[in-house]
């Protein structure tokens, strides 16, 4: 009998470590680099006063981003203690003036308040917002003064903000929206994930691998 209880003991012991085994290298491999997510070209600071940085890159007029926002809300609620920015991405000339747009909105203090704003007009009320005056008109409607608008649209911060997106979306190989990078050296979109939802939880995933990071570079601004 002895041996027996032997035996068994042996066989579930032998049992757990293969499922512990198993279950790691799910773990691993759950996510697979230069499938699920892509490294950056050339990767960039890793986190901004300690925190990692997570960008979502997007697109006013996208259709994809517009119904991704409230899912990102959300993540951001969950995730307080992370570095998160936008850049507006530059996918032909058109895009530029939602690129200036987005700046205007950081320039002056806005954006958190106006971002979701912006997408509803465009999606929701069938306002484009591609020209300088229906973008006055609005920030207008919404408390803005119409000359500090314009003053901040035509700014030099501002167009510089635009110019440093392409050399962005240059090192992340960019070519869909939304897209999200992590700590300067990861990057994922909803295509490559197969959907916004899994984007997310593989930007999760990529945080934790940077955490582990004790020597991810500072962001020298």
């Amino acid at each position: 009998m002895y041996q027996r209880l032997i035996g068994y003991a042996a066989v579930m012991l032998f049992g757990l470590t293969i499922t512990a085994s198993v279950q790691a290298q799910s773990l691993v491999s759950r996510y697979v680099a230069g499938q699920d997510y892509h490294q950056a070209s050339q990767p960039g600071p890793a986190r901004t006063d300690g925190e990692i940085r997570v960008a979502e890159f997007f697109l006013y007029s996208c259709p994809h981003c517009y119904h991704f926002e409230h899912e990102l809300n959300g993540w951001r609620e969950q995730h307080p203690n992370v570095a998160f920015s936008r850049v507006p991405v530059l996918f032909s000339q058109s895009s530029q003036p939602y690129a200036r747009l987005y700046y205007t909105e950081v320039q002056l203090g806005v954006a958190d308040r106006l971002h979701d704003a912006i997408f509803d007009a465009i999606h929701q009320q069938g306002r484009p917002l591609v020209t300088e005056a229906a973008m006055r008109q609005f920030m207008v409607a919404h408390g803005v003064e119409g000359e500090r608008f314009e003053a901040a649209y035509e700014s030099q911060a501002v167009k510089a903000k635009v110019q440093k997106v392409v050399a962005r979306m240059q090192r992340y190989q960019v070519t869909a929206v939304p897209s999200i990078s992590v700590a300067g050296r990861y990057w994922v979109s909803g295509r490559s994930a197969g959907s916004n939802e899994r984007m997310l939880k593989i930007v999760d995933y990529l945080i934790e691998q940077a955490r582990s990071d004790a020597d991810s570079p500072q962001d020298p601004d």
